[in-house]
């Protein structure tokens, strides 16, 4: 039987630490650290951690990227599509006057 070949990951251990400080001070949903404010921070005692809770915030608010922030990855964009909605025909036409029909 074929042996499973192991990997190792790396993990930033400034985010994994920013992780443990959150989970402490009770953010340990992402719902919660959504809802983190200035504040919050501050009241916390999280102030030296801003930046990394910054970037998860948005790594949340981007359709749960959580995962890739923690690892250092990044999902690909999906493409855009060609022309936009003014390029493309819509059936209405402009007249002389500039308005659209």
């Amino acid at each position: 039987m074929a042996e499973k070949k192991k990997t190792s990951v790396f993990i930033d251990q400034d985010k994994l630490y920013t992780l443990s400080r959150l989970k402490e001070e009770g953010f340990d949903t992402a719902n919660k650290i959504r809802a983190l404010d200035m504040e919050d921070l501050c009241e916390h005692g999280l102030e030296s951690e801003l930046r990394n809770i910054l970037e998860l915030k948005k790594a949340i608010k981007a359709n749960h990227s959580e995962i890739a922030w923690l690892l250092g990855g990044e999902d690909p964009k999906p493409a855009r599509k060609e022309g936009t909605r003014d390029e493309q025909t819509d059936g209405r036409s402009n007249s002389e006057d500039g308005y659209i029909y």
